[in-house]
């Protein structure tokens, strides 16, 4: 199977909500959620389950 650049057009299209000024990793950090986790604390947590 193979794919041209045709198949993809309709996912490249531009976004009327989308303000292309704004860099896409700036946007994308907008879009992030920091997570505090304890890693070591979330292994032992799931080694203990039954």
């Amino acid at each position: 199977m193979s794919h041209t650049t045709d198949d993809f057009a309709k996912f490249m299209a531009g976004d009327p909500e989308d303000n292309e000024e704004v860099p896409l990793g700036d946007a994308l950090q907008e879009l992030a959620i920091d997570i505090e986790v304890d890693a070591v604390e979330e292994i032992r947590d799931v080694r203990e389950r039954p």
